[in-house]
Formats: structure tokens, sequence, C-alpha cells
């Protein structure tokens, strides 16, 4: 079995937190315009947000598999 890289699946984790994150905000949005708005789904999306956050800054650390960090040539 082939191990799949680190940055291919935050990638994928990025993407999974990228689709609910944007069903947080449709239900945090649908839940202000209602006669009597809670708090829940606003920190559901904080919560979302803080994760996909997260998950981002670890596949921009995770390095691009294109560079080469070799010696400089001029």
């Amino acid at each position: 079995m082939r191990k799949v890289p680190r940055r291919n699946r935050l990638e994928m984790l990025l993407g999974l937190l990228t689709v609910f994150t944007v069903m947080a905000v449709i239900s945090a949005v649908a839940e202000l315009t209602s006669p009597q708005p809670g708090i829940v789904p606003s920190l559901v999306l904080l919560a979302f947000v803080v994760m996909w956050g997260f998950a981002f800054r670890a596949w921009r650390r995770s390095g691009c598999p294109c560079r080469d960090d070799g010696p400089a040539v001029t």
C-alpha cells in the first residue's frame, strides 16, 4: 500500500473543512434571521474557522513538492 504524503492529506482535510465551514456559515446566517437567534451556530462557525486556519497553516508549512531547496546556482 502506498503512503499518502502529508501535503495531500492536508489538502483533503482543507477541502472537507471548507465544505463544513460553508454549511456553518449558511446555518449561522439563517439563525441570525430567526426571531430569537442563538449563539451555538456562531460558535460552531468559529470552531470550523479556527480548525481551517490551523490546517491551512500546516499545509503552508509542509512545503511545495515542486520546489527544490538545493544550493542556489549563481
